[in-house]
């Protein structure tokens, strides 16, 4: 890899005063793109109908995307290979494998029609036209997804794409709400497409239904099926307005020149077109895309001469140029796939832990809500722990400029101070269920004394009625005349009018036991 130039050297370039017209002529480079791409991200949380809106149902959700009659021919599983996962810590490695933490599918060439060409409509300047040439979709265990279309604009004569039409691609795509309507203008399939007419879902037979599509519409239609009411799915997008992006663009110069002459000539093209992720466009035409600029550090990140990472909460990109080494100098260059891939999960994963503190916080404040809030709030404690040991990590990856790009990601959607909200809110739960538990125990314990008293009385009153009697019956055998008083063979009227009385005097004291207990259970709300 190139070795870093100092920062200084970028932020101040050189005055060179004094040069002749002819120097000044040679300092002149005009900037070629060579190779560019930039994805277009829809995030969203999902739950399951069926159980607790806290619940983690990451491998539900991918069961239900296979067995969908209508999907489950459209996006086929691609787990990461070593390549993709090269520098990263073993524990990241492990995270991003196991499809019991994240499952990517990928959708197949027929149905992305990658050899289709789109053109936007009612333009009154020149169009440009681009290609949608990959569909991933991410699938974490905690209920959290994110669904990335990769564009790639390309010109009316097909050599590269001017930076203009870049920008006016990204612009007019961005937009959930504005984004502009394209339509297929041709379509040839590639060599390792299907050969004669798509079959079942593509999105060229949606640009035919349609006649024009979005983004937007073509998001909807592929997620239609966890949109309906049948669903056991409940589907919520984390996006309003604009879709977050990441992209790249490696650029070439148009003549040879001295490595400080480019240095300064790519500064300049940088401070020109940093906002190339731009939203909207303004009426006269100016970028008005989250605007960085490079006295700002904090949005941007040079950690070599030739390369910019600009970062910011509505997406990343990165613009480098090609400075001889074989990294940037063959097609498809190497460290364009690196951004594609590597340099995305640095992304990918401070986006991912950002939705799913800002998933828990929703369920936090559904389960204060639900008639079941203890049992909720339990589960939503277990779903953070867990989430805390499988995939919040401080450090990525054994490389140190794609660490500091991992950490900074981590600032910029501000996922540390969010984590540490996030573990103050589990204190909260922790001591509110345990109040609940003192309760709960207090409670019971109160329970337990007042059906012991109860019982305590109970006995008490059981024994007064019980005792007369018992000590009458053992006193008849001891006492003569109580023999005779009560001798059914001698008197059997009286000994049967004497013991009707003792049953009838046990019945109205049971009697008056038992109404007395119910008023005791009434006082005691037992």
């Amino acid at each position: 890899m190139e070795t870093k130039a100092p920062y200084t050297n970028l932020m101040k370039p050189q005055n060179h005063q004094g040069e002749t017209s002819d120097a000044t002529e040679l300092r002149r480079v005009d900037w070629q793109v060579a190779e560019t791409f930039t994805k277009f991200l829809y995030p969203f949380v999902f739950t399951h109908r069926l159980k607790s809106s806290v619940e983690a149902c990451g491998n539900d959700f991918s069961q239900a995307l296979l067995s969908d009659p209508e999907l489950s021919g459209v996006f086929v599983e691609d787990p990461f290979d070593a390549s993709e996962l090269e520098n990263m810590l073993p524990y990241v490695k492990q995270y991003l494998s196991l499809a019991t933490n994240q499952r990517r599918f990928r959708m197949n060439l027929a149905c992305l029609s990658a050899g289709a060409f789109y053109a936007f409509l009612a333009e009154s300047e020149k169009s440009s036209s681009f290609r949608i040439s990959q569909i991933v979709l991410y699938v974490f265990f905690n209920g959290v997804a994110c669904l990335a279309l990769e564009i790639r604009p390309t010109s009316e004569n097909g050599l590269a794409p001017s930076v203009e039409d870049v920008e006016r691609v990204n612009a007019r795509l961005a937009s959930l709400i504005h984004g502009a309507p394209f339509h297929m203008v041709t379509y040839k399939p590639s060599d390792i497409e299907p050969v004669g007419e798509p079959q079942g879902w593509s999105i060229a037979l949606l640009c035919q239904k349609h006649s024009r599509i979005t983004l937007k519409l073509l998001i909807d239609d592929l997620l239609k099926s966890f949109f309906s009411e049948s669903s056991l799915f409940r589907i919520t997008p984390m996006v309003d307005r604009f879709l977050p992006v990441y992209g790249a663009m490696l650029l070439r110069p148009d003549r040879l020149a001295g490595m400080d002459v480019l240095d300064e000539r790519f500064y300049e093209f940088a401070q020109h077109h940093l906002t190339i992720l731009r939203k909207t466009f303004t009426p006269n035409d100016i970028s008005h895309f989250s605007q960085i600029h490079l006295e700002d550090a904090t949005h941007h990140y040079l950690p070599y001469h030739n390369v910019i990472h600009t970062q910011s909460l509505d997406g990343g990109f990165v613009l480098a140029y090609d400075n001889g080494l074989d990294h940037f100098a063959k097609r498809p260059a190497r460290a364009m796939e690196s951004f594609r891939t590597s340099y995305f999960l640095m992304m990918l994963i401070p986006f991912h832990q950002r939705l799913s503190i800002l998933r828990y916080a929703m369920g936090a404040s559904l389960a204060g809500l639900s008639p079941r809030r203890g049992e909720d709030l339990r589960t939503l404690r277990e779903a953070i722990y867990d989430f805390t040991s499988r995939c919040y990590f401080s450090q990525a990856s054994v490389s140190e400029e794609r660490d500091h790009i991992y950490r900074r990601w981590q600032d910029e959607f501000h996922v540390v101070p969010m984590y540490n909200e996030l573990k103050e809110e589990v204190h909260d739960i922790d001591n509110y269920l345990a109040g609940l538990d003192r309760e709960r125990e207090n409670m019971l314990k109160d329970l337990s004394l007042r059906r012991d008293s109860r019982n305590m009385h109970l006995f008490g009153l059981i024994t007064m009625i019980f005792l007369p009697v018992t000590i009458l019956v053992e006193a008849i055998p001891a006492i003569p005349i109580l023999h005779r008083w009560i001798n059914f063979a001698v008197h059997p009227v009286r000994a049967l009018l004497i013991v009707a009385a003792m049953v009838a005097f046990i019945v109205v004291l049971l009697a008056l036991l038992f109404r007395n207990l119910r008023q005791s259970r009434k006082t005691l709300g037992l």
